[in-house]
């Protein structure tokens, strides 16, 4: 579409701005009261891997010793103090605040606000995609008022199955990612371990991380749907999409490099995964999408 009809599209979005902020503000409220730290604490419980430690039978032995070392230290400075067993107690101390931070069961909190943010965060994410479908809603009814996409007619029954296709697909990935988080999290933790780190998660980070990587898995369930509907209502040609493949492979790479840390690993498990399902969708387009412009669209 060209910029006017952007601009025709805000123009009918503009009367319906106050009724799409209710709908966000009331949701992200209600959520902020009653969700917010359930779906916090849910996310830590399932993926945070507090228990790793209680796993190694070996890193117990050797925290006990630690730990008998360290008293030992405090001992003889109590009994005996004097200027080389205070140093060797201060030592110790610094040891015994590093096993405090390996045996750590959640994140930390490195700023005062920082879970209240969190959860107004979460809220407010929540709240706008409650406000999805009225917004997508609008515009559809505002290109079909304006003429734009006037060839595109899409039945009540049709886009009742795109948007239970979309529905069905989108929660399949997040859990899906929710799985091959725990065990992507595992490995982080245990890799820098292996480093010799002691990895202390900031809980803002943490969970903006695996909400971040939930909806982009989510969003990559949704390809199918997506790329099915353009061609079938003949918007795009299945050989466009073919023919600019690589194109499409360079832009997932961008949007895991974007969204990931800056290591190669982890942009290669959010841009590999979106490859592989674009061509499975590729091929479910080839095979019964292309059929519906035939038909004349649905």
């Amino acid at each position: 579409m060209e910029a006017r009809d952007w601009a025709e599209i805000i123009l009918g979005l503009r009367k319906e701005v106050f009724k799409i902020v209710i709908i966000v503000i009331a949701v992200s409220s209600i959520f902020f009261t009653f969700g917010a730290n359930l779906i916090i604490g849910k996310i830590l419980h399932d993926l945070f891997p507090s228990e790793m430690v209680f796993e190694n039978k070996e890193k117990i032995i050797e925290i006990v010793e630690e730990l008998k070392n360290i008293t030992n230290a405090f001992e003889n400075y109590a009994y005996h103090p004097s200027e080389v067993n205070r140093t060797i107690a201060f030592e110790a101390s610094k040891r015994l605040v590093r096993i405090a931070m390996e045996l750590t069961s959640s994140p930390v909190l490195t700023r005062p606000l920082e879970g209240l943010l969190l959860n107004l965060k979460i809220s407010l994410a929540v709240g706008i995609a409650a406000a999805l479908p009225y917004i997508f809603y609008v515009i559809l009814r505002t290109l079909r008022t304006r003429g734009i996409m006037q060839d595109l007619t899409i039945k009540k029954t049709t886009a009742f199955k795109y948007a239970l296709a979309s529905i069905i697909l989108f929660v399949m990935g997040v859990i899906y990612g929710y799985n091959m988080m725990k065990l992507f999290i595992r490995f982080l933790y245990t890799m820098a371990v292996a480093q010799g780190a002691v990895p202390l998660y900031s809980l803002a980070e943490f969970v903006n991380f695996v909400a971040l990587m939930l909806v982009l898995f989510g969003l990559v369930f949704e390809l199918p749907v997506v790329m099915f509907f353009l061609v079938r209502n003949g918007i795009v040609e299945y050989g466009t999409l073919a023919y600019y493949r690589r194109h499409i492979y360079v832009a997932f790479f961008v949007v895991g490099a974007i969204t990931t840390p800056p290591d190669v690993f982890t942009q290669l498990m959010v841009a590999v995964p979106m490859v592989v399902f674009f061509e499975i969708s590729l091929i479910f387009v080839r095979f019964f999408g292309r059929r519906g412009i035939k038909e004349g669209g649905s």
